[in-house]
């Protein structure tokens, strides 16, 4: 068979391998490292970018900060699989430019589908706002979504994909979870992409409302309600709400994830001064006929130990930290030193990440996480 070579000049010597060995040493390489190669030469962009070439694995990024206004050109970003911090950029023509997501899982993105103005603060929805879910840093037309049903502070904060959704196809359908307020009480709304509307659902066993982390374990999403601070589980199917168990005493800057169906508690201990001296990791434990409930702490840092000291700068202690968490990794940071720690549900480790150069330019906790895929390396318009 007659093999072919990428024409155009270029002094790499990689060019001038035949096309079969390119493709399968490009195949080899994760997203990370493909981006840059997209603006080597028009011969390995058009490689990358052809149909045929191969998809490579998700390449999870934690996205940490931004800048504190709109527009939000790049965000700095950790890659745990190189230990590298990039600063991506987010297309001008992506919503998320313009507006901060509510919610994200894989590489989805819920946001507005305009920019909100100055008027609304924190995860607030707008009145009558219409949302957009976009595949994040990819050229990928996005999916309008109707406004939520118009109640008071309505909130949003988790999109639960059906399988491996790309929004590339009408067979690509998710479901986004939030709250309002109605009639005294705060009721769970559900989008089907499906049905291509909202629904309005069971009412939560909470006085305020719930924590933005959450965790999808076995068909339902479980979070944090407050006052008082509880475990909620939230099934899928039946869209009903149950109580699963109260939270530890003493505690601050909580959340929850999920890895390898088991849920997962991080928490800073609270000492009476109001500061953390200590920040736990607990799971759930079911007990014997998932009956007999408890959180078993399973990692511990203490203030003594190098990385907490690293975390506050030399403090010992800190007022708080901010935490997002996927595939059994948790990074947290420190508003207050701009530290951050990654902390490894799987052999249970804490590391304290080198400082990135670049965050000088970043001030505001972005904090979402996105598995990039093949649809960041199409052209535009692709």
């Amino acid at each position: 068979m007659k093999t072919m070579c990428l024409s155009d000049p270029s002094p790499f010597p990689f060019l001038s391998l035949p096309i079969e060995l390119q493709v399968r040493i490009l195949s080899l390489l994760p997203v990370s490292d493909l981006l840059p190669l997209l603006s080597v030469s028009h011969g390995i962009r058009s490689l990358i970018q052809s149909p045929t070439f191969p998809s490579p694995p998700p390449d999870l990024f934690f996205l940490l900060l931004s800048s504190i206004d709109p527009p939000f050109p790049k965000l700095l970003s950790y890659h745990p699989a190189s230990r590298r911090w990039f600063s991506l950029p987010i297309p001008s023509h992506s919503p998320l430019y313009h507006s901060c997501p509510y919610a994200t899982s894989s590489s989805i993105a819920i946001t507005l589908s305009s920019p909100a103005g100055s008027d609304y603060e924190d995860e607030d929805v707008p009145p009558e706002a219409y949302f957009v879910a976009v595949q994040m840093f990819s050229s990928l037309p996005h999916r309008e979504i109707p406004p939520m049903i118009p109640l008071r502070y309505c909130y949003v904060y988790a999109v639960i994909p059906d399988g491996d959704v790309s929004l590339s196809g009408p067979s690509d359908h998710f479901r986004i979870l939030g709250h309002s307020y109605f009639n005294h009480g705060i009721f769970s709304q559900v989008y089907d992409s499906r049905l291509g509307r909202w629904s309005l659902t069971g009412k939560i066993p909470c006085q305020t409302g719930v924590c933005k982390n959450t965790a999808l374990v076995n068909g339902s999403l479980y979070v944090l309600a407050f006052p008082p601070y509880q475990l909620l589980k939230f099934d899928l199917t039946s869209y009903t709400w149950e109580i699963i168990l109260p939270m530890p005493e003493m505690i601050m800057s909580t959340s929850i994830f999920s890895h390898d169906q088991n849920i997962y508690l991080v928490m800073g201990f609270e000492e009476p001064e109001g500061i953390i001296t200590a920040i736990r990791v607990h799971i759930l434990d079911w007990g014997e006929n998932r009956e007999s409930r408890e959180w078993k702490e399973i990692s511990v840092l203490s203030g003594t130990e190098e990385a907490f000291v690293g975390f506050t700068d030399g403090a010992c202690w800190l007022y708080g930290f901010e935490t997002v968490a996927q595939n059994g990794l948790v990074c947290l940071h420190s508003p207050y030193t701009s530290r951050v720690l990654l902390f490894d549900v799987r052999d249970r480790s804490w590391v304290l990440l080198p400082r990135c150069s670049l965050e000088p330019e970043y001030t505001m906790w972005y904090g979402h996480t996105t598995e990039m895929g093949q649809e960041v390396l199409r052209p535009v318009g692709a």
